[in-house]
């Protein structure tokens, strides 16, 4: 996997403000993602990454006969109303033997957090996470995240649930950060995921 900085990957960030915030008593469910999910999963990561549908949709299949087969391995998607709003993965990662002495510790990730552009600042982004960040809370006491040092947005998100910067210097195998710096950060679930 490799980490863009090209403007147009990244939202734009602008705090949130005011801005409506969508619940579950709005319709908002987060959920394990299912085969039926797979178009709208492919639509919206092909629009992310510039990539072609089809290309995006196998990804997606090939993700989640994963998750179907591994415990490492967990998509779940935002939908309200029957429609797909955006997705976020979790991953198990083990240090490969041999990794360099920089290799970002073993544990949980929070990965590939994506929410369609329409559906952007009313919260999803949050509800999607703090649900990855309750199943990991059950199984371990921390957490962890990568990002580009430019996505000042996504890092503000994870920032606002607990998250804080470990090192700029680590490795990821299968991961670089083109245009800009990796950091990496890391929460404490002892007492459970921050809530917002």
């Amino acid at each position: 996997m490799t980490t863009s900085a090209h403007d147009s990957l990244f939202a734009d960030f602008l705090p949130r403000g005011d801005s409506p915030r969508l619940g579950p008593e709005d319709g908002l469910l987060i959920r394990e993602a299912a085969d039926r999910d797979l178009d709208a999963l492919a639509r919206i990561a092909a629009l992310r990454e510039g990539c072609d549908e089809s290309t995006s949709r196998h990804a997606f299949e090939t993700l989640l006969m994963g998750c179907a087969v591994r415990g490492g391995l967990r998509l779940v998607v935002a939908e309200r109303e029957r429609t797909v709003l955006g997705f976020g993965k979790i991953g198990r990662f083990e240090p490969p033997l041999h990794a360099p002495s920089n290799v970002a510790p073993a544990g949980w990730y929070l990965t590939g957090l994506v929410v369609a552009p329409r559906f952007r600042r009313l919260g999803v982004g949050d509800a999607l996470t703090e649900e990855r960040l309750r199943w990991i809370a059950g199984r371990s006491p921390a957490a962890y995240y990568f990002a580009n040092a430019q996505n000042g947005a996504t890092i503000a998100l994870h920032r606002k649930h607990g998250f804080v910067e470990v090192t700029r210097s680590f490795h990821f195998p299968g991961v670089s950060f083109q245009g800009g710096r990796g950091i990496l950060f890391r929460v404490d679930l002892g007492r459970g995921p921050p809530v917002h």
